[in-house]
This record gives structure tokens, C-alpha cells and sequence, in this order.
């Protein structure tokens, strides 16, 4: 199993508004993905995350082996969300594991 673990921080400027806007929108639309990738076996999007992160947005993902992360990143359901994401997010980390 991989585990796939992403997170990022809000890009500077937004108010406390857009900041609550954008995070419910992006776990919403993160954890959506459940059941609409085959090869995804969990996910799960938080934010924000218990206050001591050092980090706004966290997504845990799981596949089942290396080859199944490419098909999951490149899904169109995955790839939808994305337009939110860069828009609202910067300071992308990510640990495959």
C-alpha cells in the first residue's frame, strides 16, 4: 500500500472569508473523489488541522502500489479539483510512503 500525504498552506492576502470559502470547497471536493477512482482506497482532507500544524490544508490519500499514484493523478475527477487548489493554496509538500 502507498500512502499519499500532500499539504499546503493559503497563499498570502486572502481574508479570514476567503480562507473559510476556499478550505470547506477544497475538502469537499477532496474527499469527494472517494468512489469515483477505481484504483483510490481512501482519502481524506482536512481544514484546517489541529492547531499544531504548521500547514492549512492536508490531504491523506491511499493506493494500493506506486503505478496505481499516476492513474489517481491523473483522473479526471482528481484533476477537476485542481483548478481550486492553485488557485487558493501555495507551499505544495508531499511524502509518498
Amino acid at each position: 500500500m502507498v500512502r499519499h500525504i500532500v499539504s499546503w498552506n493559503f497563499k498570502p492576502g486572502l481574508t479570514p472569508q476567503q480562507r473559510q470559502t476556499a478550505g470547506a470547497q477544497a475538502v469537499e471536493q477532496l474527499n469527494a473523489l472517494q468512489g469515483q477512482i477505481p484504483c483510490l482506497r481512501y482519502i481524506l482532507a482536512c481544514c484546517p488541522p489541529l492547531d499544531s500544524s504548521n500547514c492549512d490544508l492536508v490531504l491523506y490519500s491511499e493506493v494500493d502500489n506506486a503505478e496505481d499514484l499516476p492513474a489517481y493523478q491523473n483522473h479526471p475527477a482528481h484533476q477537476a479539483v485542481l483548478p481550486l487548489v492553485r488557485e487558493y493554496f501555495c507551499d505544495r509538500r508531499c511524502c509518498d510512503f
